[in-house]
């Protein structure tokens, strides 16, 4: 599957299972935005973004976006350190979802 197909199935599913609890990474509801899937192929492709896989790493290890870390949701918070700390760098969180 090429990336940019998956990019297509994690734009369904981008930021939903994060960003369910506004309160994941801290008290203030981080900003969000809705983008296309060539924007996010761009700023994976460019280094100006993060793609952080969601689901376990089982999953992670059948298949993944290229350069993307592994951090299931339900460890967000506790692997926060393995986040950018400049607040302005993208994160793009995502999962395969099912198909």
């Amino acid at each position: 599957m090429t990336l940019f197909k998956q990019i297509k199935i994690i734009l369904t599913f981008l930021f939903l299972l994060f960003f369910i609890n506004s309160n994941a990474l801290s008290d203030e509801k981080p900003p969000c935005k809705d983008i296309s899937a060539p924007e996010v192929k761009n700023l994976l492709d460019d280094g100006k973004a993060l793609a952080v896989h969601v689901l376990s790493s089982f999953e992670y290890d059948i298949q993944h976006i290229s350069n993307s870390i592994n951090i299931p949701v339900n460890k967000v918070k506790k692997q926060k350190d393995k986040l950018p700390k400049e607040t302005n760098f993208p994160v793009i969180f995502y999962c395969m979802g099912h198909r």
